[in-house]
């Protein structure tokens, strides 16, 4: 009895290590995946951003890959996709787009294979394009800390900025201030006394989300994500202002 216990829930790990490096997206399609057996090159590369979808050709017309086993056992379609914490090899490129096999990790190697944006790949060979923090309008309204980080929340004027831009800001404020932080990014001082309340709701949560520009976590210091109450809460109390939409 006890073997097969163990046994059970050996299987339950291995399944969810198989599902994927990042979130599912939901969908009624029944597609599926199409295996390859090429070989990759040996480098491999971070990849840049998060829900990053695998797709069957070099662009955004051909369909997304299907994860099986997660569309399986959910009983829902969920697509591949790759992130920030993934790790690629390239196949083969064509026209901006390329065909890569996750890397790392690896228990994905055998089924996350498929194409996306060469955007997306981190080849370090970017231009590291920086702006001037000197030259920027910022300020330090609040600070918060618990026993595993510190947390900044920064005025921002962004009326010139762009989401590079407010990365850059982002990455540069880590390194001179602190290596392990949290960082949020609001443009105007009015919703001071809403940070940190809990819980928010109705007209409170809109307007905290409206002017809650960008967060990049103590965890994931490479990511940032923009306007992150801007979510289904935000639309389920009406807010319609989606402002990432409109940032370049």
């Amino acid at each position: 009895m006890k073997n097969k216990f163990t046994l059970t829930l050996l299987s339950i790990g291995v399944f969810l290590l198989s599902i994927s490096c990042s979130k599912n997206e939901k969908n009624n399609s029944t597609e599926i995946a199409v295996e390859t057996k090429n070989e990759p090159e040996t480098k491999s590369y971070p990849i840049k951003g998060e829900e990053v979808f695998l797709r069957d050709g070099p662009g955004k017309k051909f369909k997304k890959l299907i994860n099986v086993k997660a569309t399986e056992a959910l009983g829902e379609t969920n697509y591949m996709q790759v992130d920030y914490t993934c790790s690629v090899n390239i196949l083969e490129e064509k026209d901006g787009w390329a065909k890569i096999m996750v890397v790392d990790p690896p228990h994905l190697s055998a089924s996350h294979i498929g194409w996306i944006s060469l955007k997306n790949i981190d080849k370090g060979d970017e231009p590291n394009a920086k702006v001037d923090l000197s030259a920027l309008k910022y300020e330090t309204i609040l600070t918060t800390e618990n026993k595993v980080n510190k947390n900044y929340h920064i005025l921002l004027d962004i009326s010139n900025l762009n989401k590079e831009d407010i990365k850059s800001f982002v990455y540069q404020f880590r390194e001179k201030n602190c290596s392990s932080c949290t960082i949020n990014i609001y443009d105007t001082k009015n919703i001071k006394n809403l940070i940190g309340k809990y819980p928010l709701k109705n007209a409170e949560y809109i307007n905290f989300a409206d002017h809650f520009v960008a967060s990049s976590t103590y965890d994931a210091p490479k990511l940032v994500s923009f306007y992150p109450y801007q979510d289904l809460q935000y639309k389920e109390y009406g807010g319609k202002n989606l402002k990432e939409d409109k940032m370049k």
